[in-house]
C-alpha cells in the first residue's frame, strides 16, 4: 500500500497516462472534425501511404519518439505537434488530478480541458470550433450540476422574471444559467463589434465555447475571472502581432485559443486567481455573481 505523501503524486501520473492517451484521440478529433469527418472510421492510418497503424505504432508519446515521428511503412514526416499535444494533455490531467484529487468533479473537468485543448488547435488551423467539442464540454458541465442537485449537494438559482402585473422568481439551474449568461455575453460583444467594424467579428464557435465554459463555473466570480483572462490575454496577443507588423489591423485573430486559456486559468488557479481580480476590479455591477462566489 502506497504512504499517504505518495498517494497524490502517484494519482496524478496515473492521470498524466490518461491524459496523453486522450491526447492521442484528439490529434484524430483536431484533425478530422473540421473536415467533417467521423472520429471513429476509418482506423487510424497513415494519411500518406493509407497504411492502418498497428497498436505498436500508437502509443502515445513512445511511438513516435522511437519512429522519430516518421511512417513506419513509407517513411514520411509526421509533425511533432502530435507528439505536443499528446503532452500537453497529459501534463493538463496530471494538473487537475493533483488540484482536485480523487473527486467527481474530476470527471467533468477533464472532460472540459480536452474539449478546450482541441478547439485551440481547430481554431488555430482552420478558424473553426466544431459543435461537437462544444456539445460535450457542455453537457459535461450540466450533467454534473444535475447530479448535484439530485444529491441535494447544490440549489437552484431564483432568477427574477418580470411579468405584465407581477413578477415571479425561475429556478435555474447554475450550470444553465452560467451557459446562458457566458454565451450571451459573447454574442454580445461579437453583435456590438460586427457594428461599428461592419465585418463579423466574433465566429459562433466562441460563443459556443463561451457558453460549455459557463456550464462549469456557473454564475459565480469564476466566470468573472474567465472573462478577464480571455480578454487581457486577447488584447496583449493582439498588441504583440500589430507591433510585429504582422497584422495591420485587418486580420482575424482566432478568439478560441483565447478563451480556452482563461478558462484553464480558472480551473487551475481559481482559488488564487478569482479573489485577486475581484480585489482589483471591485465589479460592484456584478454583485450578484460575487454572491455565488464558490
Amino acid at each position: 500500500m502506497l504512504s499517504p505523501s505518495l498517494v497524490v503524486p502517484a494519482f496524478a501520473s496515473w492521470a498524466f497516462l490518461v491524459g496523453a492517451s486522450v491526447g492521442s484521440f484528439l490529434n484524430v478529433c483536431i484533425y478530422r472534425l473540421p473536415r467533417n469527418e467521423s472520429v471513429v472510421f476509418p482506423a487510424s492510418h497513415c494519411p500518406w501511404c493509407n497504411t492502418r497503424l498497428r497498436l505498436t505504432d500508437l502509443v502515445p508519446l513512445v511511438s513516435q519518439l522511437v519512429l522519430r515521428s516518421r511512417c513506419r511503412y513509407c517513411g514520411q514526416w509526421f509533425s511533432w505537434r502530435y507528439f505536443g499535444v499528446e503532452l500537453l494533455t497529459g501534463l493538463c490531467f496530471a494538473g487537475l488530478a493533483w488540484r482536485y484529487g480523487f473527486t467527481w468533479q474530476l470527471l467533468p473537468y477533464a472532460v472540459l480541458t480536452a474539449a478546450l485543448l482541441a478547439a485551440v488547435f481547430t481554431d488555430l488551423d482552420c478558424w473553426l470550433i466544431p459543435d461537437e467539442l462544444t456539445l460535450v464540454a457542455a453537457l459535461a458541465g450540466v450533467g454534473y450540476d444535475l447530479a448535484l442537485l439530485v444529491r441535494h449537494q447544490t440549489q437552484m438559482l431564483r432568477v427574477p422574471v418580470p411579468w405584465p402585473g407581477h413578477e415571479f422568481q425561475a429556478a435555474v439551474p447554475q450550470s444553465v444559467a452560467g451557459m446562458l449568461f457566458a454565451g450571451g455575453v459573447v454574442l454580445l460583444v461579437g453583435w456590438i463589434g460586427t457594428r461599428l467594424f461592419r465585418k463579423e467579428s466574433m465566429g459562433g464557435g466562441d460563443v459556443k465555447l463561451a457558453a460549455a465554459v459557463g456550464a462549469h463555473l456557473g454564475l459565480t466570480a469564476h466566470l468573472l475571472s474567465f472573462f478577464l483572462v480571455a480578454v487581457t490575454a486577447g488584447s496583449a496577443v493582439g498588441i504583440i502581432l500589430l507591433i510585429a507588423r504582422r497584422k495591420h489591423g485587418k486580420g482575424y485573430l482566432p478568439f478560441g485559443p483565447m478563451l480556452a486559456g482563461g478558462a484553464l486559468a480558472v480551473l487551475f488557479f481559481g482559488q488564487w486567481l478569482t479573489p485577486a481580480l475581484v480585489r482589483i476590479y471591485d465589479p460592484s455591477v456584478l454583485w450578484w455573481l460575487l454572491a455565488g462566489h464558490s
